[in-house]
């Protein structure tokens, strides 16, 4: 959260980091040699495949302070990518957004009267500054207002089947929304956002395959919206205090409150493979995020296997083909102990709409690579789009409907033709 960053500008909190993970073991395969973290729960899963190479209590509700501005720019982007809004719309900010922009407590982009941010601007300000401001006028733009909004996210977690229960569109808790006209009818006085590491992490991914781009908006170590200076509390970073070169963290997003304590969603790669890593409700986060990463790099080996634009043969039977590309130019599976014999398989994998259109668009998913490691079953799939417009069938069979004759009306207009014959 916000107040995170003030307190850190102050030395508070960096005078607390230390290096204070504690000894024990997890309950995943990475246990004898990944000590648990010193934090509440923690996960990490690689973002293409959504293999979990470490887990510690991911599964129990925590608050997640700022976190929560994960899946607000997730619907955000989902409402771009589905054409409901677009990036550079001009969005106004309302009396009480202006007057929690000027807390002291809970800003960090002070906004004036009768000044507009771009959807872009206020997705920058949530990633990279954590403005509460910014992350709660989206939401109210995407869904038409703050209340609606929040059912939204809890109707999108539902369908994910994650663990997570959302009051904000910040992850301000209602002790701090009171003042702001923000809290949500129905919720108790100290209520907040209650959100497990798997769940966040896995928001995280949803938000990565939506806009790969945000990597590199989250991993921006300053800003400039509207003239004003914007920085960011990502102490991972390349440059920042807790920069580790053998980490080489890149993105994505804090949070803290008092309540929450430190709370990190990190994103980082080995050998091109993006990787996403949780830490929620710790004192030494970032010194802990670190150190996981590094074990767990030391623990696992990646074995990839290219991937490369194919022709792909459009249904059974049919002869109509198109060039596909992968989302990703490289498939992998983790291993331990005994190296991954990798297969891969394409199989095409047409929509409901393209089947009853009879046509695929340039840029629409065609099919799917299913990389196998034989030894442990894991596996990791990879979308093919096709880069050209196509028709399945090659023929189209056109039935004309036959007219319905009247034929009494027949007999009757028969007549009457032959009298003006002549």
């Amino acid at each position: 959260m916000v107040l995170f960053k003030h307190w850190l500008r102050r030395g508070v909190i960096l005078g607390l980091i230390a290096v204070i993970l504690g000894g024990g073991s997890t309950t995943t395969a990475a246990a004898k040699t990944v000590t648990k973290v010193a934090a509440r729960s923690a996960y990490v899963m690689d973002a293409q495949s959504g293999q979990v190479l470490y887990q510690q209590n991911a599964d129990k509700r925590y608050p997640i302070a700022s976190l929560s501005k994960l899946l607000t720019v997730y619907l955000t982007v989902s409402a771009i990518n589905q054409g409901k809004i677009n990036w550079d719309d001009q969005v106004p900010m309302s009396h009480d957004l202006l007057k929690l922009s000027h807390s002291y407590a809970y800003s960090s982009l002070r906004m004036k009267k009768g000044e507009t941010f771009t959807v872009r601007q206020l997705v920058a300000a949530a990633m990279i500054a954590s403005s509460n401001s910014a992350a709660t006028a989206l939401g109210e733009y995407v869904a038409g207002n703050n209340a609606k909004f929040i059912q939204l996210m809890n109707q999108q977690s539902a369908d994910w089947g994650i663990e997570a229960h959302f009051i904000s569109s910040s992850g301000l808790d209602n002790t701090d929304l009171k003042d702001y006209n923000l809290v949500l009818p129905g919720t108790g006085k100290k209520e907040e956002n209650l959100v497990s590491a798997k769940a966040i992490t896995i928001v995280a991914q949803h938000l990565i395959q939506a806009d790969p781009s945000i990597v590199q908006v989250s991993g921006k170590k300053e800003a400039s919206v509207n003239g004003t200076k914007i920085y960011n509390e990502n102490s991972c970073l390349k440059g920042q205090s807790h920069y580790d070169k053998n980490a080489n963290i890149d993105g994505l997003k804090t949070g803290y409150t008092e309540n929450a304590k430190l709370c990190f969603t990190a994103t980082y790669t080995v050998n091109g493979q993006r990787m996403i890593a949780t830490i929620l409700g710790g004192d030494t986060t970032f010194t802990a995020m670190n150190k996981l990463i590094k074990q767990l790099k030391k623990q696992y080996q990646l074995e990839t296997t290219a991937l490369t634009d194919r022709r792909i043969s459009l249904a059974t039977g049919l002869a109509t083909t198109v060039t596909a590309a992968p989302t990703n130019n490289q498939a992998g599976v983790w291993y331990q102990d005994k190296r991954a014999g990798l297969t891969t398989t394409v199989a095409t994998k047409l929509t409901p709409a393209q089947m009853s259109s009879g046509t695929v668009n340039a840029g629409e998913p065609v099919a799917q690579a299913t990389v196998t490691d034989t030894q442990t079953g894991a596996k990791q799939q990879v979308t093919y789009h096709s880069q050209q417009s196509a028709t399945l069938f090659a023929e189209r069979v056109v039935f004309k409907t036959q007219p319905q004759v009247d034929q009494l009306l027949q007999t009757l207009v028969k007549p009457m033709g032959s009298a003006f014959e002549g």
